[in-house]
């Protein structure tokens, strides 16, 4: 593989008011993933860079400056999936031209796509950046999920490396890596980090690895060298902390507590997503110092 197993983060996003990437935030914000972090690797452009509510021209900026910090430092996988396959198959092409490892591309969702359209899909995809391709499956979100035989079928092109794997569907996952070892498959659930790396993950792709990823990390080495009970703590720890996020708004919440910890400007939430209420930035800045105190968090 060109790319690393471990802990990536699914890198947030800073934009100004009118919609527009801070680029010297973001520039700020990968740097601190891998310095703060010690990241293995970035997903760029995926749910937590709010992708979907982006246009054509910010995604590429995006994964313009992420390769303008982080090629040569860490792996890098470019989220490119779209319902528009002109803007998917343009930021395939792009995501090559800029150096990255791998691309991924979320399920086509919204409309009911039949299995083969989904599989060509990926194809083209695949074909048009010239990289692994990592399917990115999650179902709570598309509507859409593969039984075993449509797994099998999608790892027929040669391309298609691996998978995103966000789902609570413990089983499948396991059989895939078990089924097909010399492809990958990355855990997309951080609530399920440990048992992601129990069967045999790979790698984990996370929101909150902006913040906990040292974290995530401990769990990960915990796992494999066989400290389960410590491993369990450490989760039950993080998962803790994932619930207090939830209940304040996970991508407004996560922007806020990076802003309160380094001191980025992290911006607005692209609409329809609402800014945090003055409640809830104390509610999220209370939470930092919470964490922090806790010893899940080190401010800067």
């Amino acid at each position: 593989m060109n790319f690393k197993g471990g802990i990536y983060a699914a890198q947030l996003v800073p934009y100004a008011a009118d919609g527009s990437v801070k680029e010297k935030e973001l520039i700020a914000m990968v740097e601190r993933n891998i310095v703060v972090g010690g990241v293995d690797g970035l997903y760029i452009g995926g749910s937590t860079g709010e992708n979907f509510l982006n246009d054509t021209r910010a995604k590429t900026r995006v994964l313009e400056i992420a390769a303008s910090v982080a090629k040569g430092r860490v792996s890098l996988i470019a989220q490119i999936g779209s319902l528009n396959m002109v803007e998917a198959e343009g930021l395939a092409r792009q995501a090559s031209k800029l150096g990255y490892d791998a691309v991924s591309a979320v399920t086509p969702y919204y409309y009911k796509f039949s299995f083969a359209e989904t599989r060509e899909y990926y194809v083209r995809l695949a074909e048009a950046a010239g990289l692994p391709m990592l399917v990115y499956t999650i179902p709570a979100l598309t509507g859409s999920s593969f039984d075993m035989e449509q797994l099998h079928q999608l790892y027929r092109h040669p391309l298609v490396a691996g998978f995103k794997y966000t789902s609570g569907d413990l089983f499948t996952m396991e059989r895939l890596i078990s089924s097909v070892p010399d492809r990958v498959v990355f855990s997309g659930y951080d609530e399920l980090l440990l048992f992601g790396r129990a069967i045999g993950a790979y790698g984990a792709i996370g929101s909150t690895y902006n913040l906990f990823a040292a974290h995530a990390r401990k769990i990960w080495d915990a796992v494999e060298a066989g400290r389960l009970p410590e491993a369990r703590t450490l989760q039950a720890g993080l998962n803790g902390a994932i619930q207090e996020i939830l209940a304040i708004g996970i991508y407004p919440c996560l922007k806020e507590l990076v802003s309160f910890l380094s001191g980025i400007d992290v911006g607005h939430p692209l609409p329809p997503f609402a800014p945090l209420s003055a409640e809830g930035k104390e509610k999220a800045r209370k939470l930092g110092k919470d964490l922090v105190a806790r010893g899940l968090l080190a401010q800067a």
